[in-house]
């Protein structure tokens, strides 16, 4: 049995940066009423997961990857008119591409939409204010998902029937030294399904990727 727990995201804005950073986690079904946003994270941190949680709560909700939306013909899927897109993944398009999603953007009317994108293949302030300009109101948030908390890990590892003892699981984790794959959802996976091959936690993040 696995669970998708609520994920909770930090806006990033020019005040909190100036301020080191320091901002509010708000949960990301808070801004399903934000008319443009882009969602940045690690690899595996659960963006294309958080993606169809919020499609599906989302009245008139689309979601496709960012590659079949820059490869199709806009006038040929008229199921992704009067939406609101989802569109996920512009990290794993090849490069350039950025333009021409924001042209088919464009060519529907400037919907609602959601952007996901690897934190690292994300351009910052120049990507955002490229991508204002096909903004239904000019305007796009820029959200970074946040690390899983103590509360996701241990729900997580207790709807697993792989884990006998959550709290033994992350104490094992913590002296072994690779609690820091606990707060990803896809490396939690790999080390849960590392333990359960033989029952022992490994030694290193190598040996769990093994």
């Amino acid at each position: 049995m696995s669970i998708i727990v609520p994920r909770t995201c930090t806006e990033m804005t020019d005040e909190n940066a100036q301020q080191g950073g320091n901002s509010v986690s708000r949960l990301l079904e808070e801004f399903r009423d934000t008319p443009a946003y882009v969602l940045l994270g690690d690899p595996g941190s659960g963006k294309t997961t958080a993606f169809e949680v919020e499609c599906e709560a989302t009245k008139n909700g689309h979601l496709i990857s960012a590659r079949d939306f820059r490869t199709f013909d806009v006038n040929a899927h008229p199921e992704w008119r009067d939406k609101t897109l989802f569109i996920d993944g512009l990290d794993e398009v090849q490069a350039g591409t950025f333009d021409e999603i924001r042209r088919r953007i464009d060519t529907l009317g400037r919907p609602l939409f959601r952007l996901s994108c690897g934190q690292a293949d994300w351009l910052g302030n120049n990507d955002l204010t490229n991508l204002k300009s096909v903004s239904p109101n000019s305007n796009v948030a820029s959200l970074r998902l946040n690390p899983l908390t103590n509360s996701d890990i241990e729900n997580i590892l207790k709807a697993s029937s792989h884990v006998d003892d959550a709290n033994k699981f992350i104490t094992e984790a913590t002296e072994r030294r690779v609690d820091g794959l606990l707060t990803n959802p896809q490396s939690l996976e790999m080390l849960i399904e590392a333990v359960a091959d033989d029952g022992i936690c490994p030694e290193s993040r190598l040996e769990t990727f093994k």
